[in-house]
């Protein structure tokens, strides 16, 4: 059998998938081909793992052209969704394979409504309209224009599974509605890493040593909170203020968004005694360990109520409590597990009454192990590889 592994995208968790499954790969042989298709950069930004993919002989290690990844960009959802469907099935037709898995299937939803390629199609699905507010015409308008794609794409045959990151509710509930089988629970993997050694966080970030250390990494933008995150420092109260300092560690979503992430960095700096630090690039797996084992409290106010977090996986594992929007799918996982403080809504004063409510407070816990134990970088890789 040969299967493709398609994926063009190269921040946070879209990286670390990639990496388990060629760990994986490289433990486990078989009789298969894998072959992975990858943005043109991937090999650059992640070294390590395209060297360790190199070695393994039935993986084929293969990145797009410059000219193949500007085809896709630019233009409206629509166009997106079919230009780089297109350019999957050629990589896919080209090298006659019997499966392909996109990592990334939101991009890939609307396009498989229509067609039907000679391969079967697996892919993990981000944000789907289970847990989706609907409580205005323009939400109810995205729920059920989700809905009706999904509906077309769940009748496909050659769909075989669509993977539900960490939501079994979901899974449950869309196989019922759709009556259907192709929705399957995926623990998002936690993996285990080691930090750097040496690695001072005061010392590398230059901040002063009473302060306690927020951490906000991953990919910026909106959508994470990231804006009210930077304002929340002008509600912090004047005693607690040089009492915190807020790093956000990642790149931008775009070159606007990195525009105002600076600009409300600098606000924050004329107006507040916060110490607010960005770093804006793409880290290492030992920086990005030492960062979450040396920060107090990781805040993660996401806006998508349907959508995990591969972040809270990384402070689940450094033992970090997290300050948390108080719906959906992470409500859930923080409730039940204790993992951490909810905000009703994600606004600059709610974020900052939490920071303050943890300034008192030591910075570790120590959560269950079990919660690890369920989410390892195998079962992940076993369950995509497999299926």
């Amino acid at each position: 059998m040969k299967k493709l592994f398609y994926n063009l995208r190269l921040t946070g968790h879209h990286s670390e998938y990639v990496g388990h499954l060629i760990d994986y790969l490289g433990l486990n042989k078989d009789d298969n081909r894998y072959i992975f298709v990858l943005h043109p950069e991937f090999s650059n930004k992640f070294p390590q793992i395209a060297d360790k993919a190199k070695q393994i002989e039935n993986v084929t290690w293969i990145t797009v052209t410059a000219d193949e990844y500007r085809s896709i960009e630019g233009g409206g959802m629509l166009k997106k969704t079919f230009s780089e469907y297109q350019l999957m099935n050629r990589y896919a037709v080209d090298n006659k394979v019997d499966a392909v898995c996109l990592l990334y299937f939101n991009t890939f939803q609307l396009a498989c409504v229509f067609y039907r390629p000679s391969y079967s199609i697996s892919g993990i699905l981000f944000l789907q309209f289970f847990r989706m507010e609907q409580s205005g015409l323009r939400e109810r308008i995205k729920y059920y224009r989700k809905y009706l794609t999904t509906l077309g794409y769940s009748i496909n045959p050659k769909i075989k599974s669509v993977f539900i990151l960490n939501d079994a509710k979901a899974g449950k509930y869309l196989n019922n509605t759709f009556k259907t089988a192709i929705f399957k629970m995926l623990p998002d993997p936690i993996p285990e890493l080691l930090p750097m050694g040496n690695f001072d966080i005061y010392a590398h970030y230059n901040i002063e040593r009473g302060r306690k250390i927020f951490l906000h990494i991953g990919g910026l933008c909106d959508r994470k909170g990231t804006f009210e995150i930077i304002d929340a420092a002008q509600f912090i109260t004047g005693e607690n203020q040089a009492k915190v300092a807020i790093l956000l560690v990642g790149k931008p979503a775009s070159d606007n968004t990195g525009e105002i992430i600076a600009t409300k960095i600098k606000d924050a700096e004329n107006n507040t005694k916060v110490q607010v630090i960005w770093d804006n690039k793409f880290i290492s797996n030992p920086m990005m360990k030492s960062i979450f084992d040396q920060s107090a409290v990781v805040l993660i106010p996401y806006k998508n109520t349907e959508a995990s977090s591969g972040i809270l996986g990384h402070a689940i594992a450094a033992n970090k409590n997290v300050i948390a929007t108080g719906k959906g799918l992470i409500k859930e996982l923080i409730e039940e597990n204790n993992f951490g403080v909810l905000i009703k809504e994600v606004t600059p004063g709610e974020i900052a009454s939490k920071i303050e409510s943890f300034l008192p407070l030591q910075s570790d816990t120590h959560f269950s192990s079990a919660f690890l134990k369920a989410h390892t970088p195998q079962e992940f890789a076993e369950l995509v590889i497999l299926n």
